[in-house]
């Protein structure tokens, strides 16, 4: 019985991974999240046609004494009057940075913002990306009010993010145990965040995790089965399309992706040259080809971040790099789970076990790995510390330097992906079957109570505060969620243990030698390359 549940993974994956999403998306304020408000202004403004707007504002920034983001151009949309209006009442000016303050502040905060929007009926931002995700998302506010067509974006956007993950984890899991944990580790709390809100980072960096996913699987696959090369040609295709078109680094991480992945896999020229054989792989081609031209035409002819370039003669690329590496702690803590404006500071429990178990697999694939696989790993550990420190000792001087840990995580989930599968081939001797067994428990468990410490961080921060009058359990809340505060808890827990059943039920992996009472025979792409197991015992 237990058994027949389990068939259903695809199914309970997305559900799981669902609820983990509305979590965020139901139990946090509405317009908390980084750039959130201005995203939703153009999503909605998208969806309606609009693209140059009914006025352009400029702002300026003290840019000849900080190396922060210059000169800007907002443009002002005419949105509905209830969308405006909701706009105004739910602007986190009041208790954004200011983590002792709690969002009920902006019952009496916004007042003056609410009158200045009936007033003009318009509503500013200065986002201007690929227009694919605001379109995804912005199409609830056509045909819902005010509150409603805010909550609508993020549960669209929530469905999309349930539906990418639970795609990567059983295409993972097909290739078995520590290709599942892979994607476990790799999907951080604020990657489930981000994508539960009004934020084109959380599209990118799922996409992102589908793309390394299928592309590994890609690799990998057997052959003579060409339902799964067309599975897995399909989803990286979709995967890597969409990535390229949603920010202006898409077509950077493809290009990494594909080289990490061919770079530690087996027999590099063999499997491209089986990749890019017949009919589907020139569709493949094709569609990835317009895809880099679209976005590539985009950035070239719009100002995509609003930012006016604005040459700071007081910088220079030593001063840059030098700003950008010694804030990467700060990114390494936001990659992992530092939400809203970036002013919800991640707990340290979800810090070191997070970092922990990312740290684990890292050297379990380093040390098991051959010396070509650990070059690759190690190579990719150092390029998500220094690709922010080049990037912004580079363009700093016009655009300023304004990293943020989400913007690493698409290149960042490629490691510990990578690390799971060296380690996975590694281990796929029926004599160390019981090491993958105890690796998805120990490893579920602690991502699992990693994952809602984040949780409850979030519910102490937006119900009282963090300042000194903040308690352990905030059960006096002086905010509370649409959904209530034990709810949204609630579905976090839910989340969490159906994600942990998965990776433990033996049912989640087909693939698996030995899963059932009876032995399996070793399928010919599941055979150990030449490691150091190769003489630890006889194969069943």
């Amino acid at each position: 019985m237990l058994r027949k549940f389990f068939a259903v993974k695809p199914l309970l994956a997305f559900l799981a991974f669902l609820a983990l999403a509305l979590s965020w998306c139901l139990g946090t304020p509405l317009l908390s999240a980084a750039d959130e408000p201005e995203q939703s202004i153009k999503a909605a403004a998208v969806v309606r046609g609009e693209f140059s707007g009914a006025d352009h504002i400029w702002n300026f920034a003290n840019w000849q004494s900080t190396y922060t983001t210059p000169d800007y151009l907002e443009v002002a949309y005419r949105l509905p009057r209830s969308l405006v209006v909701a706009l105004a009442e739910h602007n986190p000016a009041c208790y954004a940075f200011r983590s002792d303050t709690t969002p009920a502040c902006t019952d009496h905060a916004n007042k003056h913002r609410v009158a200045e929007a009936v007033a003009t009926g318009t509503a500013l931002t200065h986002m201007n990306y690929s227009p694919l995700y605001y379109a995804l998302v912005g199409w609830p506010t056509l045909f819902l009010p005010g509150d409603s067509a805010l909550y609508g974006m993020r549960i669209v956007s929530a469905l999309i993010t349930a539906a990418l993950l639970a795609i990567a984890f059983v295409t993972a899991a097909r290739r078995g145990r520590a290709a599942a944990v892979g994607v476990v580790a790799a999907v951080t709390p604020a990657a489930i965040y981000f994508g539960a809100v009004v934020n084109p980072s959380g599209l990118e960096i799922t996409s992102a995790l589908l793309a390394w996913v299928s592309l590994i699987s890609l690799t990998h696959a057997d052959p003579d089965d060409a339902a799964a090369l067309r599975r897995d040609r399909i989803l990286f295709t979709f995967s890597a399309a969409t990535l390229v078109l949603v920010r202006p680094l898409g077509p950077a991480w493809l290009a990494i992706i594909v080289a990490a992945v061919f770079a530690v896999g087996p027999n590099a020229r063999e499997t491209l040259r089986r990749i890019v054989r017949g009919r589907g792989a020139r569709r493949m081609g094709a569609v990835l080809a317009v895809a880099v031209v679209a976005t590539a035409s985009w950035d070239a002819t719009q100002n995509t971040m609003g930012i006016v370039p604005h040459a700071n003669p007081t910088y220079t690329i030593a001063k840059g790099m030098h700003i950008t590496l010694s804030q990467t702690p700060e990114f390494f803590s936001q990659m992992v789970g530092l939400i809203g404006w970036n002013d919800v500071h991640i707990p340290d429990a979800t810090e070191t076990l997070w970092y922990g178990i990312f740290v684990a697999l890292l050297l379990a694939g380093s040390v098991l790995g051959d010396r070509r696989e650990r070059l690759v790993l190690l190579g990719m550990a150092a390029l998500v510390v220094f690709f922010p420190v080049l990037f912004e000792g580079a363009t700093g001087g016009s655009y300023g330097v304004g990293w943020q840990g989400r913007y690493t995580l698409p290149l960042a989930v490629g490691v510990p992906l990578l690390a799971a599968e060296v380690l996975g081939r590694r281990m796929q001797s029926t004599s160390l079957l019981d090491v993958p067994r105890t690796l998805t428990t120990t490893v579920g468990g602690t991502l699992a109570v990693a994952y809602l410490c984040e949780v409850w961080w979030a519910w102490r921060r937006y119900a009282e505060g963090l300042g000194s009058a903040s308690t352990f359990v905030p059960w006096h809340a002086h905010w509370s969620p649409v959904i209530t505060w034990p709810l949204m808890l609630g579905l976090a827990v839910i989340g969490c243990a159906g994600l942990l059943a998965l990776l433990i039920s033996p049912s989640t992996y087909p693939n698996e030698p030995g899963r059932l009472d009876g032995l399996v025979p070793r399928l010919p792409s599941q055979a150990p390359e030449e490691s150091f197991i190769r003489n630890t015992g006889p194969s069943r």
